[in-house]
């Protein structure tokens, strides 16, 4: 089971926690070189009520971080599986925004 706690993260994943840290750290965009600038974000789809998390947003081409994106990033490069898996429903894009069906 996936928890969303940075303690939780070094416990399951202490081969990669401090390169996250680093990342999550950084000021610039890895994709375009523009400001990363803190956020806060809601899970909607989350059993907890108000669950909210930090992540960061690039001002310039919209790129969105945390823990767990850079976490299955890392791991879609080195080959090995997700650690979140994606929704198995089929999404499509509506006003912008993407839908499950």
């Amino acid at each position: 089971m996936q928890t969303f706690t940075l303690d939780a993260m070094r416990t399951e994943h202490p081969d990669v926690f401090p390169q996250l840290i680093h990342l999550m750290q950084q000021s610039h965009c890895s994709r375009c070189g523009g400001t990363m600038i803190e956020e806060t974000y809601m899970d909607i789809f989350s059993d907890y009520e108000d669950f909210q998390f930090q992540a960061k947003h690039c001002i310039q081409c919209g790129d969105v971080i945390d823990p767990f994106i850079l976490l299955n990033r890392l791991r879609k490069h080195s080959g090995e599986t997700p650690a979140v898996n994606s929704l198995s429903q089929p999404r499509h894009r509506e006003n912008g925004l993407v839908m499950t069906r």
